[in-house]
């Protein structure tokens, strides 16, 4: 389903501030030679994965320029940090002995008193309780207690934050919204149960425990976002229900529009929400007339130039995975150790299957696959190029019986990327010119297998 577009435009009430965001570091005791972060600039781009490797001191450093807050996550080993707020112009040093992570801490620089907040937070609602447990057994009580608990949790928390010194302001409005968007997402998803299906939209609203926000701190914080876009969810299935079918396109666009409150819901946030969902709808079905035109019109009225960017350049892309387009070759080799090409198989029909062991949805998928195979013996060249590494992957192989070619993917192949294959399990179908014949495969499961044999037979009856 799509969500798409407000056709008017509001200016944010927050300015952000472009500058450098650096990350320095020591590393006392070094077990390893590098550190992991990713940055999350916005929730419709995709992140940035760095491995920062240590010099010969223990120490390294990270720098990147920023448009406005953003979230980092740090890794050491199997030790770190998710999510954390960063600004423009910060300057933070970061030192710890890995055997005892969150103690040996130490946080200097400018900015560092956020991190600091957030090592303390940890401390007092998650080490020193188990906030996940009291939630889940308050869930099974009544309602009306199980949101009295965390409107009240919200309260506690807000307060320590606001108690909390030398913290900026944008920081503080950006973690005011992820403390709210979290605790009153657990509402939704608890009102999205059955037994509150004949509640309107207005009383699911009138429950949620929000404050005046920012425009841009909607758009930019990871819990405010996702507690809107659940909140929509439940919107689209409740109004689907009425209707006693799905929404089209252009009424999931109305109920956003409608969802609209400069105060709790603004402008910059049903963007953001928009963008998301074209992202995902390129990568489910990749560019369609219909979703041209969708993506066409938040590009004319958008305020957004990093999402106008970010989803012109998914488009394009997609055109090149498009029914007709050249499949992108590779080399990858087998599992007795042979190079595979995919110019190997010219004249012939290829079926492309990413998959890996631990991807539930692709040992579900390959059930199915058995009768598809033995539709076409010799029609078709079936390959499967797993993301395991090479134990795991021998492994599965033999465990699942995957019959056909099986290749693996090594840690310097673009492979997945050149095939745009931002998630697993992944098809695709080329034809007998190497050219991409469809420009959205079936799913094996889908009617045991019986809609991607007709897929198939349709591409097999082509006349070259």
């Amino acid at each position: 389903m799509v969500r798409i577009l407000l056709l008017f435009l509001l200016f944010s009430s927050t300015t952000f501030a472009q500058g450098l965001f650096k990350l320095t570091g020591e590393i006392q005791q070094a077990t390893e030679r590098k550190v992991l972060i990713t940055l999350y600039r916005d929730w419709v781009g995709e992140e940035e994965e760095y491995e920062i490797k240590l010099n010969d001191k223990n120490q390294f450093s990270f720098s990147t320029n920023l448009n406005h807050i953003a979230y980092i996550d740090f890794y050491y080993t199997d030790q770190g940090f998710h999510y954390w707020i960063i600004e423009p112009n910060d300057e933070i040093s970061i030192k710890f002995t890995p055997k005892n992570f969150w103690e040996s801490l130490i946080f200097t620089g400018k900015g560092s008193e956020k991190w600091q907040y957030y090592t303390q937070h940890q401390e007092k609602f998650e080490v020193k309780r188990d906030f996940e447990k009291e939630a889940d057994l308050l869930s099974k009580t009544t309602q009306e207690k199980y949101f009295d608990f965390l409107d009240n949790d919200q309260a506690i928390q807000l307060d320590f934050l606001e108690k909390t010194p030398n913290l900026s302001e944008i920081f503080k409005q950006s973690r005011k919204a992820d403390i709210i968007g979290s605790l009153q997402n657990y509402k939704v998803n608890f009102l999205s149960g059955e037994k509150y299906a004949n509640w309107t939209e207005e009383k699911v609203k009138n429950t949620l425990k929000i404050e005046e926000l920012p425009d841009s701190v909607q758009a930019n914080s990871l819990e405010y976002g996702n507690m809107y876009l659940n909140l929509m969810d439940l919107f689209v299935a409740k109004s689907a229900v009425r209707k006693r079918k799905n929404l089209t396109e252009t009424e999931e666009l109305n109920l956003i529009r409608s969802s609209y409150n400069r105060a709790l819901f603004s402008f910059q946030l049903i963007e953001r929400i928009t963008a998301f969902k074209l992202k995902n709808m390129i990568e489910a079905e990749n560019i369609t007339p219909k979703i041209q035109a969708l993506v066409d019109n938040f590009l004319e009225t958008s305020s957004n130039r990093d999402y106008k960017n970010y989803l012109t350049t998914k488009v394009n892309f997609s055109k090149t995975l498009s029914r007709g387009s050249p499949a992108k070759p590779f080399k990858l080799k087998d599992i007795d150790g042979k190079e595979v090409s995919l110019k190997d198989f010219l004249g012939k029909t290829v079926y492309l299957d990413f998959w890996a062991s631990w991807c539930g949805p692709c040992i579900y998928d390959m059930k199915f696959m058995e009768t598809v195979k033995a539709k076409f013996p010799n029609d078709v060249v079936f390959i499967q190029i797993s993301l395991d590494n090479e134990a795991e992957w021998r492994e599965a192989v033999k465990m699942y019986e995957v019959k056909g070619i099986n290749l693996r993917i090594d840690d310097n192949n673009t492979i997945t990327k050149n095939y745009g294959v931002s998630g697993i399990p992944a098809y695709y179908l080329i034809d007998k010119k190497g050219n991409f014949a469809v420009s959205q495969v079936s799913d094996p499961s889908n009617d045991e297998g019986q809609e991607l044999i007709r897929q198939i037979e349709e591409v097999l009856s082509r006349k070259e």
